[in-house]
């Protein structure tokens, strides 16, 4: 509920649950974040007034109100909660029931029916009257605990809160105005007319009570309410005191009717209100507080000035009341109320004492103080102190809470300092009346039965036993700070009283222990036990002048002396059979010296108790005790045991020792002496502690010695390790005897013994339990434990082993364990009993024993195989799966039942959850509890609510308690994790709430109640994380106060953080999200939570000063949210996801600019990004290197963020180990033992920061993931271009400030580059989106999208400048880092410069090009226009400012040994910086430090990883992916001049001639028939090989371009290059034809391209003589090769299936006539004397020298029809789509879907870049998009018809050049024919003229007559109306050339 609101709902219920959220949240709220609101904190409590004042009150039934719910059965009714509605019969039958019940209005009642069925889920297997029973009286509960804590907020005597002054001061002003309207009597009226039994008879009259289950809580909720009640008249009385009126009332109440609980003692309600009555009698103040003064005149007794004498009349009647009979005890006596007006007396006296002493200006009335003395005279008559013990004393309510020990902790210290005189007569009647005694006792006679058993003095002793026996407060240290120097800081006077005070308890200490009387000394010796303090109880026993340890110890001796020299008829052997019957002997019977009296065991049992108490609270006085040779205790007491003494002394001895014993420095000499005293025997004859449990305690019935002698051996087992050696020399070494004891005489038989109270069982098998589950948690397995065959073992195993041999096997102890287990989970259902809490503990062990089994069964099996003793072994985890008892109950249902009681028992809850989690680590114990679970639908519902409980369990106990809830609340979550990754359906789906019967994604998560859904785990994960959030970032989930009369604390420290519980559920919530069987019913729930992950996400910390726990659980949070945003993307949610980037980029505050403080900024702003190192300290013992191998053999792998920790716990094992094997002294072992110590620290220091690395790796991961989810999937209507573009840049500002390259944790490094990786994709993504949809500039478009270029320049705030900067700085410094991040640094680089080196691409608009091929043949003499200077020049400039340095780094990286990824990356960068700048000095650096020979020579190299790679199933494809990269740098450097030369004059050429790769090329046929639609991850054999021989020749002709096609060494290394890979040339060749695949295509036309520009016949003449015979077979062989292909190539045929041309395959087509048209006219001579075309139109036969395959005149004609009409289509194709692209504007919205789906499928195979959109294109788009789209589409198709127009009209100019030069030959120079010799297969003139045999000539004249004639010429000329004069100049030539030829040729 928001703390700001009010009631929701008028009912029963909801108005005061939201009152007690309203009012602990103020008063709990301190001064940190944002107060709430004093005015609606007090409009809230204006509103519920009236209900403080009518408690229970309610508006009572009304009958109109009855008549109108019965018509609305019919007709209908308003009901706030829910509107007009229909009501069933059933419900308003209801109503009327419970109106009738507490006579509440049936509105009322009809709106609790409805509350409760909406709270049914909170109750399953409840019907809804019964839920609205148990709110009802909840609701009351809630109302008084509100009361409660507005009383107790109000400033007064005794505590004050930590809320603020304002808010505590409107509390006081509302608390007085209520207590002056009479809340304190209605408080008191309400406690009397609600009582248990009233209300339990009411429900049993109208058929209301609930089942067992819910039985015990709701009489619990009742009694509370009842304490609640009484806790407020307590707390008023405690801050302000009580009326005169209530104070009188409440006198009379508790005089006369007090109530009691079962065992005769006070009940809490009653014990609650006797302490209100005397707080409201104490005037205490005046002298604990130093304003004590001002204090005290707020309270009544000095307010009211009759107050004190209307008291004093009230308790000091005229004549007192006689006291009750001498045997009679003091609660009987107080029958009529004398205990209680007793009490009041003594207080009231004690009052007017400290008031007589304080100052004058309280005394009003003098002579009223002088009755004090009477008032405690009478309280001490009327038997107070007795009263104090039996009835207040007795009970544990006392020592529970703070400021009921407080105050009777002041009562009897003002009673000894101020009734010292009272005290000294109490100690005088105490004598005489010893004295009496003791002469009766010495003539033999009784003592007479008036006198009292026990005087005054005993009953204050045993108070003080009882008060101080549990102290948690210390409160017992007053007593002796008059040993302690007074505090020099504090007043002179106050030191002075104080001293006084502390100085008369010392003195009662002190003084009550000299000449005490034998009657007293037990008493005494209890009280001072009770007593006990650190040193000074040990100084005031170590003295010798009255009652000391030496004369306690030295007695005991003498007293054992004397039983070993009794000459009994028992001596005759140490341990005789019947040792134990001295306890039942008579006296008459015993020898004399035997003759011990009840007093005198009284006595020693006292000094035994005063022994093990100061052993206990001192450690130096207990080894002083051990180690007296002179007293010599522990043998001494071990003696008594062995002789014939009372059982009760038996079983106080082994307490004692079990103290003696409890520190490492005195167990070993116990041990010794026990193992001395052979109290265990190793046989099993009836000897020592067996012959008394057989003899004695199976006979009464009690076992006192047994549970003694288990404490002392869980002492010992606590203390120290386990002594392996124990019993050396007389028996096998170990504690056999001791574990045979505790299982087969203690532990096994004890549920079959007699016993005289039942629950004595429980407390045996409890201490059993816990001591078995100490040796096992002690114990690791190992192989030597395991007896060798054959032989008896010389050295017995530790206990442990027996105790875990026994459990992983059908044992009797196993079989008792899990019987126990049942019957404490039954117990636990009913009503509290007495020994339930024995019960509880024997729950706890028995849970505690089967999880450490289940821990150790691995490596028991293990060290039982290695020890050929594997069958031995069962195992648990079997074990416990096995059904057993008369219902077959399963072991692990039973764990999950006791889930139900966390709130109570919340230790046995965390551990049955640890049990339950190693359990159910087999997946078939998880599907077995799943089954067994899920067989009954009622059992199913019971299992789940139990976890739902646990996970809803309330911390209100301080201490263990509520730490052992918040460990169960934790298990359970890391149990749902656990079980979560299993196959589905698993039991972490059923407590998530998710359907078993079908599909586990398909399931339908709804709010508790919605659709019948029950509340699950989930539900009560989130509503834990909801609260957690509700009470901000800053304070974390505090403890609720349920302890009555508990003053508020403030919170914490480490409460304000939040913990483990909170990081598990946002870790559940993560998984939950993250995981595909899950994912989509949790996220739908979780956007039903008003968008759960969008309101978590924004709770920004400060990351800086968080804990590590919180930035775990901070982590889960961003990591669920980048789950959500990518699932919500995937699905179109775009609610979902507008939501979560509206809480990560937008912000209330700054709507302007949002992303200047949104929270995925601010979520990185305050990470640490470094952890220091902890400094290893210098060792004085240890050697270092030694020590630094033992830590790193303890570094271990952790679980959950990864990485290693030490293990300390081994380190500390090896360690002691070492310690334990070392032979020194006790200095040099005390040194070393500190210096362990001092390791330890320091390892735990470097887990610490460990730890923090691992934490703060995981959250930035966490930040990663969501920051670059959010930029990938983000669409444009919710993140536009320019918030997108904003956040990137200031993310990319931030990060980069942020991250230190030098001293970041290398795993942040690694994740933070990568991020610095996507982002800059991200952003060159964005540019170029927002250039496409721009219509500036380019440099306009700069300037206002990085700013304007002074800007540039000039600043490094939101810059590239500043971005390029950090980059390469962080480049330099990370040489020793990870290649991962060198990889990510490059990568960002790379992406860097191409958004400012941005090349065309088909997402920019259409722009107009120069020239189709390269314009400028050097690009180092390129000069960038002013578009491009300002982002260009301030790259060059950046990298300059690095000089050399930086520059080598990157060429080392090129051809260093990293990882292929990261040299590929460095190529692309190295080529993309020589691309910006071709003149930059890398080229230098390059050339002159050896770094391009090193490029070149690793070619060879990677020769051989080349062919492997174009093996069918190659091992990888790294060779080839670096191949291509270092070929792209070559090809760049091959752009200018300087660097082509550079290229040649390295051998680049000659070294890619010796590659053998480039031979293996693979069968053509193969793979062309191969299916194109055939989708690989691999490339074929085929596309490997391409992507090796198109960048070899891409690189020849690049360097062709740029030194011209005239350069001689670039034409010889040419031709050698292609003359060494001839075969491979030849199968291509010959496999092309014009129907070829694109791919084959491709590589043809790269090759013919290299192959016609290097076919300079001049240079290859020279190359020919130089080469000899092979060169010159080599060029014919690749001249006939061309020539053929150009045959080839003059019929271009269509595919069938498509009717107009296809781009991409044109455009190869286009190039490759090109190729070959260009060959061909190169080869030819220049003066036309030298052809390769054959005169004939036909083809088929030629001359005698032609070749069969030489293209003819009819090939030029024919290929110049075909690309005519070609050109005439790809014309009017252009033509369409210009229009189609100037009407888009007026296109419907479906032709334009249309058009966009054809065209993308269309061009999907030519534009892969957008192969997303074609697979996309299917989906809907909005109209914009759809309309961007298409305009898109047409341009690029536009593109591509325009370069097929293009190409088109090169082809047919050449071809039209190449027929022009033939005919020139033919028809014109054939006339005067001129003799020239053959050369090859090139035809001279005169052949020619041969060839054509007189005829082919006039014929080829007819044909070319009849082919150019008009319409044809005019076809051709009109290809070129459009193109420049000078292009169609030429045409025209051309043909007027060609048509004058064959008009005018004399042939």
């Amino acid at each position: 509920m928001d703390i700001n609101e009010g009631t929701t709902t008028d009912d029963l219920w909801t108005p005061y649950k939201e009152l007690v959220a309203v009012v602990e949240g103020y008063l709990a709220h301190e001064s940190r974040g944002a107060p709430y609101a004093v005015h609606t904190f007090e409009s809230v409590l204006r509103r519920h007034k009236q209900t403080f004042l009518s408690l229970f009150k309610n508006p009572a039934k009304n009958p109109a109100s009855r008549d109108e719910i019965r018509r609305g059965i019919t007709e209908g009714v308003n009901l706030p909660s829910l509107g007009r509605t229909l009501l069933s019969k059933e419900l308003v039958d209801e109503a009327i029931i419970i109106s009738d019940m507490y006579n509440v209005n049936e509105y009322l009642a009809l709106e609790l029916l409805h509350t409760a069925q909406r709270q049914s889920p909170r109750h399953p297997g409840l019907p809804r009257g019964l839920v609205a029973i148990l709110l009802l009286y909840d609701g009351r509960q809630a109302l008084v605990r509100a009361l409660k804590e507005l009383v107790m907020a109000r400033d007064g005597v005794c505590w004050c809160i930590s809320a603020r002054e304002e808010i505590v001061s409107y509390v006081s002003r509302y608390v007085d105005v209520l207590m002056g309207d009479g809340l304190a009597a209605s408080v008191l009226d309400a406690l009397r007319r609600y009582s248990l039994d009233g209300e339990l008879q009411l429900l049993q009259a109208n058929r209301a009570l609930p089942p067992h289950t819910y039985h015990a809580r709701l009489v619990a909720t009742i009694n509370n309410t009842r304490k609640l009640l009484a806790g407020v008249i307590f707390a008023a009385s405690a801050q302000r005191g009580l009326s005169r009126d209530i104070l009188l009332r409440l006198l009379s109440e508790q005089t006369t009717s007090p109530s009691y609980g079962p065992t005769g003692a006070l009940d809490e309600v009653s014990l609650a209100l006797q302490m209100a009555l005397l707080y409201a009698l104490d005037l205490s103040v005046l002298h604990a507080r130093e304003d004590g003064e001002e204090l005290a005149k707020k309270l009544p007794l000095i307010q009211d000035p009759d107050l004190i004498s209307v008291l004093i009349d009230e308790l000091l009647p005229a004549q007192a009341p006689q006291t009750g009979q001498g045997g009679q005890s003091a609660v009987e006596g107080a029958g009529s109320g004398g205990g209680a007006r007793a009490l009041c007396q003594l207080s009231l006296g004690l009052a007017l004492a400290a008031l007589r002493r304080g100052p004058h200006s309280l005394q009003r009335r003098p002579d009223l103080l002088d009755r004090g003395d009477d008032l405690v005279d009478a309280a001490v008559d009327g038997k107070v102190f007795e009263y104090l013990d039996e009835a207040i004393l007795s009970t544990d309510f006392v020592c529970k809470e703070e400021y009921y020990q407080r105050r009777i902790h002041t009562l009897i210290t003002d009673f000894i300092v101020l009734m010292h005189s009272k005290l000294m007569e109490m100690r005088v009647k105490a004598d005489e009346a010893a004295r009496a005694a003791q002469a009766y006792a010495a003539e033999g006679l009784a003592p007479p039965r008036a006198s009292p058993p026990r005087t005054r003095l005993h009953a204050l002793l045993r108070c003080v036993e009882r008060l101080y026996a549990a102290d948690p407060l210390r409160l017992r240290m007053d007593y002796w700070r008059a040993c302690a120097a007074p505090a020099a800081s504090a007043a002179p006077a106050a030191v002075q009283a104080r001293g006084g005070r502390a100085a008369s308890l010392y003195k009662f200490v002190r003084l009550a222990g000299e000449l005490v009387s034998a009657r007293l000394l037990p008493a005494y010796l209890r009280a001072l036990a009770a007593l006990a303090a650190p040193r000074h109880t040990w100084a005031l026993l170590a003295r010798r002048d009255g009652l000391s340890a030496h004369h306690l110890l030295a007695a005991l001796g003498r007293y054992h002396t004397n039983l070993r020299a009794d000459p009994a008829p028992f001596s005759d052997h140490l341990h005789s059979s019947s040792l134990g019957a001295s306890a039942i002997i008579t006296p008459a019977a015993r020898p004399g010296k035997l003759l011990v009296r009840q007093e005198e065991v009284e006595a020693m049992i006292a000094a035994l108790k005063l022994i093990a108490a100061v052993a206990r609270e001192d450690e130096a006085a207990c080894a002083n005790i051990c180690e007296n040779l002179q007293w010599d205790a522990v043998n001494t007491m071990f003696g008594l045991i062995c002789c014939h003494i009372p059982l009760q002394l038996k079983a106080e001895l082994c307490l004692t020792l079990a103290a003696l014993g409890s520190t490492p420095a005195t167990a070993g000499r116990v041990w010794a002496a026990l193992e001395h005293a052979q109290l265990v025997s190793a046989t099993k004859d009836k000897r020592a502690l067996y012959a008394e449990l057989q003899e004695v305690e199976c006979r009464i019935e009690e076992y006192p010695l047994s549970r003694a002698f288990l404490s002392l051996l869980i002492a010992l087992c606590e203390a120290a390790p386990l002594p392996r050696a124990l019993g050396a020399g007389g028996r096998a070494p170990g504690l056999d005897p001791y574990v045979q004891y505790a299982l087969e005489r203690l532990a096994l038989p004890a549920p079959h013994r007699p016993h005289a109270r039942p629950h004595e069982r429980c407390q045996v098998l409890s201490l059993c339990f816990r001591l078995f589950a100490l040796w096992l948690d002690q114990y690791e397995p190992s192989e030597a434990d395991f007896p060798p065959m054959g032989r008896e073992p010389d050295m017995n195993p530790p206990p442990g082993f027996r105790i875990l041999l026994q459990l992983h096997t059908k044992s009797e102890l196993l079989r008792l364990l899990l019987t126990s287990l049942d019957e404490a989970q039954q117990m636990l259902d009913r009503q509290p009993m007495p020994g339930r809490e024995y019960m509880e503990q024997s729950l706890v062990s028995v849970l505690q024993l089967l999880q450490r089994a289940l821990a150790l069964e691995r490596a028991f099996a293990a060290a039982a195989a290695a020890a050929g003793r594997a069958l031995a072994i069962v195992g648990l985890s079997k074990l416990i799966l096995e059904p057993e008892g008369p219902e077959n109950s399963d072991r692990l249902v039973t764990c999950c039942k006791v889930l139900a009681h966390t709130a109570t028992l919340g230790t046995a809850a965390a551990r049955a959850v640890a049990l339950l989690s190693r359990a159910l680590q087999p997946p078939a114990a998880a599907r077995h509890l799943l089954a067994a679970v899920t067989q009954r639908h009622s059992l199913a519902a019971q299992v789940r609510h139990g976890f739902v409980e646990c996970l809803e369990a309330e911390e209100w106990a301080q201490g263990e308690e509520g730490a052992a809830i918040r460990e169960a609340k934790e298990g359970v979550i890391a149990l749902l994790l656990q079980v979560l990754p299993t196959a589905p359906p698993n039991f972490a789906h059923f407590l998530l709430g998710y359907q078993l019967t079908e599909d586990v994604s398909r399931s339908a998560l709804h709010e508790a109640g919605a659709a019948g859904s029950p509340r699950t785990c989930l539900h009560a994960a989130l509503d834990l994380l909801d609260d957690h959030l509700a009470r901000g970032p800053h304070q974390h989930h505090q403890h609720q106060q349920q302890q009555q009369h508990r003053a508020p604390r403030a919170p914490r420290p480490a409460d304000r953080e939040a913990d483990t519980l909170v990081e598990s559920c946002y870790q559940l919530v993560y998984w939950l999200a993250a995981r595909p069987a899950t994912s989509a019913p949790a996220l739908r729930l979780l956007r039903a939570r008003d968008y759960f992950l969008a309101r978590h996400v924004k709770a920004v910390i400060d990351l800086d000063a968080a804990s590590p726990a919180w930035l775990r659980a901070r982590s889960w949070v961003v990591r669920a949210c980048a789950c959500e945003a990518g699932a919500a993307a995937a699905a179109r949610h775009h609610a979902a996801l507008a939501a979560l980037l509206a809480a990560l980029t937008l912000t209330a505050h700054h709507p302007a600019q949002e992303w200047e403080w949104c929270v995925i900024r601010r979520s990185l702003e305050g990470l640490r990004v470094t952890a220091a190192a902890v400094p290893e300290p210098r060792w004085q013992l240890f050697h270092a290197h030694q020590l630094r191998r033992a830590i790193a053999a303890c570094d271990l792998p952790a679980a959950g963020t990864g990485g290693k920790r030490i293990s300390v716990s081994r380190l500390h094992a090896v360690l002691a180990h070492e310690l334990a094997a070392l032979h020194a002294t006790a200095p040099q072992r005390a040194l070393v033992a500190h210096e362990l110590h001092k390791v330890l620290d320091y390892v735990t220091e470097v887990n610490k920061q460990r730890n923090l690395a691992a934490t703060l790796t995981h959250y930035y991961d966490s930040w990663r993931q969501l920051t670059e989810i959010l930029f990938c999937v983000a669409p444009e209507d919710i993140l536009n271009l320019e918030s997108r573009k904003n956040l990137l840049l200031n993310i990319l500002q931030d990060l980069l400030n942020k991250i230190p390259p030098a001293e970041v944790l290398p795993q942040i490094g690694n994740l933070a580059s990568g991020t610095v990786l996507l982002l800059l994709v991200n952003l060159r993504h964005c540019y170029i989106l927002q250039k496409r949809d721009s219509n500036l500039k380019s440099s306009d478009f700069e300037t206002t999208f990085f700013g304007p270029s002074n800007q540039i320049m000039q600043t490094k705030s939101l810059t590239l400048k500043f971005i390029l900067h950090k980059i390469l700085s962080w480049i330099l410094v990370s040489g020793s880092s990870t290649q991962k991040m060198r990889v990510n640094l490059y990568g960002a680089l790379l992406n860097y410069l191409n958004i400012v080196n941005l090349k065309p691409s088909p997402a920019e608009p259409e722009e107009e090009m120069n020239s189709m091929y390269v314009s400028r043949l050097d690009s180092s003499k390129a000069r960038p226009s002013k578009e491009e200077s300002s982002l260009k020049s301030m790259v060059i400039d950046v990298i300059s400012s690095f000089g050399d340095n930086l520059c080598s780094i990157v060429c080392s990286d090129c051809i260093g040994a990293g990882h292929d990824v990261c040299r590929m990356v460095a190529l692309s960068c190295l080529d993309t910086l020589i691309e910006i700048n071709p003149r930059t000095e890398w080229m230098n650096t390059l050339t002159n430090q050896g770094y391009l020979r090193s490029l070149i020579e690793s070619l060879l190299q990677d020769d051989e990883g080349l062919r492997e790679t174009l093996e069918p199933s190659p091992k990888s494809l790294r060779v080839l992916y670096v191949f291509e990269s270092k070929m792209a740098l070559l090809l760049k450097m091959a752009g200018s001049r300087v660097g082509a030369e550079t290229l040649l004059a390295q051998g680049a050429l000659c070294g890619l001639a010796r590659l053998r790769a480039l031979a293996a090329h693979p069968d053509t046929l193969a793979a062309a028939s191969r299916p194109r639609d055939q989708p690989h991850f691999v490339p074929s054999v085929a596309a490997r090989f391409r992507q090796i021989i198109v960048p070899v020749l891409a690189l020849c002709d690049a360097l062709l371009t740029t030194l011209g096609t005239d350069n001689h060494s670039c034409l010889v290394q040419i031709a050698h290059l292609l003359l060494s890979h001839l075969e491979c040339i030849d199968m291509v060749l010959r496999a092309a034809h014009p129907d070829s695949p694109v791919e084959l295509l491709t590589e043809v036309e790269a090759l013919t391209s290299v192959i016609a520009r290097a076919s300079n016949r001049e240079v290859l003449s020279g190359v020919q003589g130089e080469g000899g015979a092979g060169s010159v077979a080599g060029q014919q062989r690749l001249q006939a090769l061309m020539l053929a292909l150009l045959a080839r190539f003059a019929h271009p045929p269509l595919p069938p299936h498509l009717p107009q041309p296809r781009p991409g395959h044109d455009t190869l087509y286009y190039k490759i006539v090109c190729n070959l048209l260009t060959y061909a006219r190169n080869i030819m001579d220049c003066e036309g004397s030298r052809v390769v075309v054959r005169a004939t139109l036909a083809g088929g036969g030629g001359g005698e020298g032609a070749p069969a395959s030489a293209p003819c005149c009819g090939d030029l004609v024919r290929l110049l029809q075909v690309l005519l009409q070609r050109l005439q289509l790809h014309d009017k194709l252009l033509a369409t789509v210009h229009h189609q692209l100037q009407n888009v504007s007026t296109m419907t919205l479906d032709d334009m879907r249309k058009l966009v789906t054809e065209q993308a499928a269309e061009e999907a195979a030519e534009a892969a870049g957008e192969a997303g959109e074609a697979r996309e294109a299917g989906e809907p788009w909005s109209p914009a998009e759809t309309r961007a789209r298409c305009v898109r589409q047409l341009a690029r198709r536009r593109r591509a018809r325009r370069a097929a127009l293009q190409r088109c009209r090169f082809a047919l100019e050449a071809a039209l050049q190449l027929l022009w030069a033939h005919l020139h030959v033919y028809l014109r120079l054939t006339a005067a024919p001129q003799p020239v010799s053959a050369t090859g297969d090139l035809l001279s003139v005169s052949m020619a003229w041969r060839a054509a045999g007189g005829e082919e000539l006039p014929e080829l004249r007819k044909g070319l007559a009849a082919v150019f004639n008009d319409r044809f010429t005019e076809q051709l000329i009109d290809t070129a109306k459009n193109q420049p004069p000078a292009y169609r100049d030429f045409v025209e030539v051309l043909l007027k050339d060609i048509k004058s030829m064959i008009q005018f040729s004399s042939l």
